[in-house]
């Protein structure tokens, strides 16, 4: 602990620059005896200024690092608040908790549990254009910078400086939507500015896509030679900026966005047989781009401003949920005793991971496309004698592949307040069907997979060495406890369908056989009677 300096001590710069450097280069050796004399921490006597008394183990390197005594032996109960040490962990855990105030809204950065999805693929850094501070600073997206500029002229339409303005009414709040680390050494004006040429960029690129016949012909011609990478870039995780920014400019001009987040839905589902759903802004109030398009494809039900941060983790209330064989429906009683908790706990554990879509079908279990386009809409539907298993289809292909990965990786990031993993089970059950490549040539073949990448590419992306990475929820446990359910109750049916379903064409000959020798006695015996 630093004692304290009297003012007319000759050495208090010298202390300073001890305390933030301990080992400074640069002192004089009467400087950093009286520097030792000073910073005794019991008498104030002299301290021996040889090596041997100098202390090099780790601990006391440490404390010299936030300018404490080592080897306190004097403090008094209630002392130890004083030390700056503890003041030291006290700041960094106020750093800590302003990163995550106001968790939705933020502009998170990619979780590392997802990183194996993007090994090889471009589905954390943008390709072509930085939106954001995160990767303004990367000298291949340079080059888009003057198109910002264009898209600014383009989009305010020789109004920038009324638009400019309506964006620095917000820049303080955006700002702390980003981590700050991510900030340094930029101003509140430069930050101002960076989120006004962003904010038009994305919105004339909107405009351009939806109406290229409000855009000139320069944007629309850059923007669309090049739009799915600059698609691809609009929905990267690390790559938004905050809703409040584009909802300021759109009150300026107005852009055709819910149809735009229609467009790029058609674009993952690819069902030339169902028209666009449509989405309504006033149901939801997303934190970005990236968010709205998740809120879009997933089909929720509630807003980041109704969540309840007392809500029970999606494992506690889904163990704590009955699943009749009628359908799943959480049970009234929301508290069941610990024992019972233990015990499904168990049971889940011991369920298998699941079934390929070959498997399935041999059990009497039979794919089948969902009656919407949304990610939630995944179930087991009963019937008299077979099971269907009922999703969404997916269209696999670079862009969407990352679309898919940014939304399950934003999920990650906010879910833990109300348990919602819709896009990440919706890809875990999809991985689930997948074995081999004659599973994913069997789910083409339904229709439920389809799009430029090949079987292989499809196996690759679901069942790579990311496998499990992510985290499922509630209704993709819910199959699979339905699916043991359905093992166990009808295991003698399933046994009888199995063999049939394996040996069809084997049975198939056998009874054409049979029907030809049936034929033939029948004609043997009609010519005996006739002699």
């Amino acid at each position: 602990m630093v004692a304290d300096l009297h003012p007319s001590d000759p050495t208090p710069m010298a202390v300073e620059e001890a305390c933030i450097n301990p080992r400074p280069s640069n002192l004089t050796h009467d400087a950093a005896q009286a520097i030792l004399i000073s910073t005794d921490p019991i008498h104030g006597d002299p301290i021996p200024t040889s090596e041997k008394a100098i202390p090099t183990d780790a601990i006391s390197t440490a404390a010299e690092e936030v300018c404490i005594d080592p080897h306190p032996s004097n403090l008094t109960p209630g002392a130890e608040q004083e030390i700056p040490f503890g003041d030291f962990f006290r700041q960094a855990w106020e750093r800590e908790k302003d990163n995550h105030i106001d968790v939705p809204w933020k502009i998170h950065r990619f979780p590392a549990s997802l990183r194996g999805f993007c090994e090889e693929h471009h589905y954390i850094v943008p390709k072509m254009v930085a939106i954001g501070p995160y990767y303004c600073h990367l000298p291949e997206l340079q080059e888009m910078e003057e198109v910002k500029k264009a898209a600014v002229f383009q989009f305010c339409r020789g109004a920038s400086w009324e638009a400019y303005v309506k964006v620095v009414a917000v820049a303080n709040v955006a700002r702390s939507c980003y981590d700050a680390g991510s900030l340094e050494g930029v101003s509140d004006a430069d930050f101002a500015s960076m989120m006004f040429h962003d904010a038009c960029f994305l919105l004339a690129t909107i405009l351009a896509i939806t109406k290229p016949e409000q855009c000139e012909l320069p944007l629309v011609c850059r923007i669309g030679t090049n739009t799915p990478v600059v698609v691809t870039d609009m929905f990267l995780l690390e790559n938004q900026i905050p809703w409040m920014v584009l909802e300021a400019l759109m009150t300026f001009r107005k852009v055709d966005l819910c149809g735009f987040i229609a467009t790029m839905g058609m674009n993952v589902q690819s069902r030339i047989d169902r028209k666009a759903r449509p989405l309504d802004l006033t149901a939801y109030e997303p934190p970005h781009l990236l968010g709205l398009f998740h809120f879009y494809q997933s089909g929720r039900e509630i807003t980041f401003t109704n969540l309840d941060f007392t809500l029970r983790p999606p494992r506690e209330r889904m163990l704590s949920s009955d699943v009749v064989e009628s359908g799943y429906t959480r049970a009234k009683k929301k508290n069941p005793p610990p024992r019972v908790v233990r015990e499904r706990a168990r049971i889940l554990e011991s369920l298998p991971l699941g079934t390929s879509a070959i498997e399935l079908a041999e059990i009497g279990i039979k794919l089948t496309l969902s009656k919407s386009a949304e990610f939630k809409d995944i179930g087991l539907t009963e019937g008299l004698l077979f099971r269907k298993l009922f999703l969404p289809s997916l269209r696999l292909n670079e862009n969407t592949a990352c679309w898919l990965v940014n939304m399950a990786a934003f999920e990650t990031c906010v879910a833990f307040r109300d348990g919602d993993y819709t896009v990440s089970s919706y890809l875990v059950l999809f991985a689930m069907l997948m074995h081999r490549e004659q599973d994913v040539h069997k789910l083409r073949a339904m229709g439920l997979i389809h799009g430029e990448f090949t079987n292989k590419q499809a196996l690759d992306f679901f069942k790579g060495r990311h496998a499990g990475s992510m985290r499922p929820g509630y209704s993709f446990y819910a199959i699979l406890r339905r699916l043991e359910r359905y093992r166990q109750k009808r295991w003698l049916w399933i046994a009888v369908y199995k063999f049939v379903y394996n040996n069809a064409k084997t049975i198939a000959t056998v009874l054409s056989i049979m029907g030809v020798l049936a034929g033939i006695f029948k004609a043997l015996l009609d010519l005996k009677k006739q002699h």
